[in-house]
């Protein structure tokens, strides 16, 4: 029996499943010494097992399917408690979960994840998540960090993913230029014409993005920037050789 419980512990703490599978094993066993025993001795109601007269391999078959049957039902009772909790991964077992590469997941049952390849994308992912104070967790699974949320907020992280793949397309109102000096002429370009803008941040690239006026502002822009001063500025920038904006 010592080593028939030591041999169940190291079980239960691997594969709780083949527990399990024991403990199913043991009842339809106890129930079959229970019926031998009963055609035997004529006693069907066991109120006192130690009063029954069981035969040497009777007792030894009852006492280790008991010892199977109560693990298997200890285990079925802590998986349960574990599922109530929220554990995804269940009959793993502790030194199983310890024995495997990377931690075991933790996510709530329900919870959704997504990884971008473009590192840009996915730190603007986190940025946004908690811009909108939006709870996540990190999980790295085969050297990949995924984002991962929960169910409520399946609605406003789609809403997010869409603006980072689709980019910040407003009806066309929006514009990078790849010179910051450019990017921030054309920011006071609309203050000064009382437009507001605001800035967008994809895949590391910084877009401005308006709402009000045409969709031709920035072609409006680059125009009036190209054309010459008129009067001494264009001749100042003809000695110069630069070419500045009216």
């Amino acid at each position: 029996m010592g080593v028939l419980g030591a041999l169940e512990l190291v079980i239960v703490l691997a594969f709780p499943l083949i527990s399990v599978i024991f403990g199913a094993a043991a009842a339809a066993l106890l129930v079959l010494v229970w019926v031998k025993t009963g055609m035997r001795t004529g006693k069907w109601l066991w109120w006192n097992p130690v009063a029954v007269p069981l035969t040497q391999i009777e007792g030894a078959f009852m006492l280790s399917a008991a010892l199977l049957f109560c693990a298997g039902v200890l285990v079925i009772g802590y998986e349960g408690i574990r599922l109530a909790s929220g554990e995804k991964e269940l009959l793993t077992g502790y030194v199983w979960q310890h024995m495997r590469s990377g931690e075991p997941s933790r996510r709530p049952i329900g919870s959704r994840s997504v990884n971008y390849s473009d590192p840009a994308m996915q730190q603007q992912l986190k940025d946004e998540l908690a811009n909108a104070g939006i709870p996540y967790q990190l999980e790295t699974t085969d050297g990949k960090e995924h984002v991962v949320w929960t169910p409520e907020h399946n609605a406003a992280v789609d809403e997010i993913q869409r603006k980072i793949v689709a980019g910040p397309s407003a009806g066309g109102r929006n514009v990078h230029f790849g010179d910051a000096a450019t990017q921030q002429e054309f920011k006071d370009w609309l203050i000064k014409r009382g437009i507001p803008y605001e800035i967008v941040i994809t895949r590391g690239d910084e877009f401005v993005v308006w709402k009000e006026g045409s969709k031709d502002l920035a072609m409006q822009f680059m125009k009036e920037r190209s054309v010459p001063c008129p009067g001494d500025a264009a001749a100042s920038a003809s000695k110069t050789g630069e070419q500045k904006p009216c």
